[in-house]
């Protein structure tokens, strides 16, 4: 060999040398600067957070957008059989080999180059698990490397079983979900345990291609690769043949991803905002927390029932706003695109259940055609439709000499009769509901090709025959058409809340009738004028300057100036008016004098004018502001009547605080949250938090206020025992004690007890007596209370009702701030929507009364004068000590007397 080829063959020895000390040193660093997992204890996978309603069903799921839904689960809860499925899917020689395949290796590279193509892989569940759990999945060379120095370093550390259990819990199975439990919840609504065989298969066939074998996307090939799966299994004796055959012939039932929103959508977003602030999103996204709230799941969907009813009934007083959109009927195309495309939004609302079966076809249940042929009876409902759902329709035909109008939706086909659309009229919400006129004929309302919303009312449409009209001929059969009737989607707005006195739970929350399309939760978010449902904290503050539930009260016409003055609106200490201002009844009409629960429970203006120049504008806001009333006041006479805009949460809490006997009431929204290791980390949490700053200040207000009592009373104290008695213990000019108003040493006793009776007393005389305004809550058929609202133009309408266990409200009107409507007042408007709720709520609570406080007593009086009376007169409570006595007078002088410390304060 010549010294030139002497010399090159050591300079490739030596380059080569360097090459692989290079290459050696970056495998070195490669492996040191790997991932940590010596243990499973090192496995931290982004895991989901549940939400769940105080009977313990789940109502939402959290989690981040780098993730889906995770639930981890241990290696033992796995079921054998299911492991045994991955296995034979990917990996049947998993517990022999040390990580690589090295004949499963071979045998792809063979394929491979026969083919052409990468058809064939050869990666063993360690070295998916080293590739899902720490690297990307782009196919480059180096990825390649640090694969297979992570598989080497899983094997040399972890177990098998700890290696599966990774494994199981990291791959994604589509839909969203991830690992085992999340896919056997999200495609079956199921645990883990209760799989069939035929179940596991279908979800071992789909890691090495989520999208591709997913059974709701592409079901003939999902089954497919269940069948190869189930063969698999049985060439590995894991299962007999037969047993692989039966499995392969179950019609299996698939879930669409179920959408936890439409349940409670304002409730949820609320919760997930309180913890976001408590806990940061990525504890709350990434830590599988579990939540527990207080939403009590059938009252939930009770109040979405009584809401969508009432706001519908509302709605249709409006009148008709017309067809949703035309369909040429003529054209076949356009006419089979509406029906399928109006049958597969109903089965994504409704999230039913898909049938795949053993020849790979995706159908809902049973095709709707077959099911018709099974079946004795008449079948003109889809499964996937039930009574009373509301859809999409088109008319195909409108008869009217016989009154009824043709529909078609989705594979089905109805009737609406005329008596089901006589609403139908022209839109016009300036019409008062007596002067409404129904419609006389279909064909002024809707026409052929029209998209219309219909209810299904039954199975069968069967026409009403004409009260005394005989026919010669028989009529024509219907048998094959659905009863329908003609609804519109809702313009109109509600938010409904309501609380457990007894637990202190925020029971339900409607934040408005459609979430999907605006999240804006008016239960809390919305400053609405709340018209006469601001009077019982007017009443309330009367009582506390004097005044008592059967003192006459003026209802003569009455004028004003106005000028807003409150500090806290400086919109509203802007507006100064130089006009009149002449506050009037409802009616239009004036009274002569009336008692004070008369007037609350006839929801007089002119008297409650009366009461609060009798409690002072600065005393009444004040006492709302003790009450938990945090917005803005407008510190003028129009305080009187609801004229300031607050919140439905503001005022559900506000008369709470009447039902709990003057307590603070503290809402609660989330009961518990533990984290993954089951620890407590949060403990009731009240919706309060949301707006601490402004409840602080509140607070901050009126310990200063009791601060400055107690002085006064001292300095009081003090005088007295200084002075000598007096020889004249009549005398008027003596000094009187400082009066404590609602400044009790205990911080939770809001207003005193009494006076929450008494209040809670005149309630009930508008709930339940014939001439309140709030009459139709006596249905409900036990004690109760409330007061309605109705604001200026009828932009909005309000009930406040409670009973000794339940406290809900209601508000209705339009985002937009226009009418609802003439007539559209809160006895006829938000009570209808109250009312059935509460019934529901009430159905398994016992009949209770309201707990009378100490020093009340009872008197008959005069129902016109408040004198005492005989037995032909009412019975009413009052305070001890200020009940009207035989000498009226007295108790006139002892009012004049009296010098109001709170009054002077302001």
């Amino acid at each position: 060999m010549s010294k030139f080829l002497k010399k090159l063959f050591l300079l490739n020895l030596v380059l080569a040398f360097l090459v692989g000390l290079i290459g050696a040193a970056y495998l070195y660093y490669t492996y040191a600067t790997l991932p940590q997992l010596i243990t499973v204890a090192d496995y931290k996978p982004l895991l989901s957070s549940d939400i769940y309603a105080r009977g313990g069903e789940k109502i939402g799921e959290l989690y981040s957008s780098k993730q889906g839904v995770r639930i981890l689960t241990k290696y033992e809860d796995i079921p054998p059989q299911l492991i045994k499925a991955f296995l034979a899917a990917e990996d049947d020689s998993y517990f022999e080999h040390g990580g690589f395949n090295v004949i499963a290796i071979l045998r792809a590279v063979w394929i491979n180059a026969l083919s052409g193509k990468k058809s064939q892989g050869a990666s063993t569940i360690t070295q998916q698990t080293a590739r899902t759990l720490f690297l990307s999945s782009e196919k480059t060379y180096i990825r390649k490397i640090k694969e297979a120095l992570l598989t080497y370093k899983m094997e040399k550390n972890l177990s098998k079983e700890d290696i599966l259990y990774l494994y199981l819990n990291q791959l994604y199975l589509g839909q969203g979900a991830y690992g085992l439990a999340a896919a056997a919840e999200t495609y079956y609504r199921k645990p883990l345990k209760n799989l069939t065989l035929a179940e596991m298969t279908l979800l071992a066939g789909m890691p090495t291609s989520p999208s591709r074998f997913n059974p709701i996307v592409n079901p003939k090939r999902a089954k497919e690769r269940q069948l190869y799966v189930l063969n698999r299994m049985a060439t590995e004796g894991f299962i007999t043949p037969e047993e692989a055959k039966e499995a392969g012939q179950e019609v299996l039932k698939v879930q669409t991803k179920k959408v936890y929103k439409e349940i409670g959508p304002y409730f949820v977003e609320t919760v997930r905002q309180l913890l976001v602030k408590e806990l940061g999103e990525e504890m709350l996204l990434e830590q599988g927390l579990k939540i527990h709230t207080s939403l009590d799941l059938k009252a939930q969907e009770k109040a979405i029932e009584s809401v969508d009813k009432g706001l519908r009934n509302i709605d249709k007083r409006r009148g008709y706003r017309g067809a949703k959109a035309q369909v040429d009927l003529a054209d076949s195309e356009a006419l089979e695109k509406f029906l399928s495309d109006s049958r597969e939004k109903v089965i994504k609302e409704k999230n039913v259940t898909l049938q795949l079966k053993p020849d790979g076809t995706l159908v809902v249940f049973e095709p709707f055609a077959e099911l018709k042929k099974k079946s004795k009876e008449p079948l003109n409902i889809p499964p996937y439709i039930k009574i009373n759902d509301v859809v999409e329709g088109v008319v195909s035909k409108v008869d009217d000499a016989a009154g009824l109008v043709f529909v078609q939706f989705s594979e089905a086909q109805g009737i609406i009769p005329l008596s089901e659309m006589l609403w139908a009229r022209p839109f016009n919400p300036d019409l008062h509901p007596g002067e409404h006129l129904n419609i006389k004929k279909p064909s002024l309302a809707v026409k052929v090709g029209d998209v219309i919303d219909v209810r299904v009312l039954g199975n069968i449409f069967t026409p009403t025959p004409k009260p005394g009209v005989k026919s010669k001929t028989p009529p024509p059969s219907y048998k094959d058409y659905a009863s329908l009737s003609l609804e519109q989607e809702p313009e109109v707005q509600a938010a409904l809340l309501s609380f457990d006195l007894e637990t202190g739970d925020i029971t339900t929350m409607i934040g408005g009738q459609d979430y999907t399309k605006f999240k804006f939760n008016r239960s809390y978010q919305a400053l609405r004028q709340t018209g006469s449902s601001f009077k019982p904290i007017v009443y309330a503050a009367g009582l506390e300057q004097g005044l008592t539930v059967g003192t006459p009260i003026m209802g003569a016409p009455i004028v004003y100036g106005g000028k807003n003055t409150d500090p806290a609106n400086k919109k509203a200490a802007e507006q100064e008016s130089d006009e009149a201002w002449k506050p009037e009844n409802y009616d239009g009409k004036f009274t002569g004098d009336v008692l004070m629960r008369t007037a609350l429970k006839r929801s007089l203006n002119t008297p409650t004018i009366r009461v609060l120049e009798k409690a002072t504008v600065p005393y009444a806001a004040a006492y709302a502001r003790r009450l938990g009333i945090y917005s803005p006041l407008n510190m003028d006479m129009s305080l009187a009547l609801g004229s300031s805009g607050v919140s439905l949460y503001e005022m559900n809490k506000a008369i709470a605080v009447f039902a709990n006997g003057g307590k603070r009431f503290t809402p609660i929204i989330i009961r518990e949250v533990t984290n993954n290791q089951g620890e407590t980390i949060i403990k009731d949490l009240s919706l309060d938090q949301r707006f601490k700053e402004k409840i602080d200040a509140l607070e901050s207000e009126f310990s200063d206020r009791r601060v400055e009592y107690k002085k006064q009373l001292m300095a009081y104290e003090q005088k007295k025992a200084a002075q000598a008695p007096s020889d004249d213990p009549d005398n008027e000019n003596k000094e009187k004690p400082p009066v404590n108003g609602f400044f009790f040493d205990n911080p939770n006793q809001l207003i005193s007890p009494q006076t929450a009776y008494l209040v809670t007393n005149m309630l009930q005389g508008v709930a339940t007596e014939p001439d309140g305004t709030g009459g139709k809550a006596a249905a409900l058929g036990r004690p109760v209370a409330g007061k309605t609202g109705t604001t200026n133009g009828y932009y909005d309408a309000w009930f406040l009702g409670y009973t000794p266990q339940v406290v809900a409200s209601v508000w209705v009107g339009l985002d937009t701030e226009k009418t609802l409507g003439k007539g559209q007042t809160g006895g006829d408007s938000a009570l209808p929507i109250w009312l059935p709720f509460m019934q529901f709520v009430h159905e398994s609570l016992p009949v209770k009364d309201f707990e009378i406080p100490p020093n009340i007593e009872f008197v008959m009086v005069d129902k016109n004068t408040g004198k005492p009376a005989g037995a032909d007169g009412i019975r009413l409570p009052f305070v001890r000590g200020t009940e009207p006595s035989a000498t009226p007078q007295t108790y006139e002088e002892k009012q004049v007397e009296e010098k109001n410390f709170m009054r002077e304060s302001f």
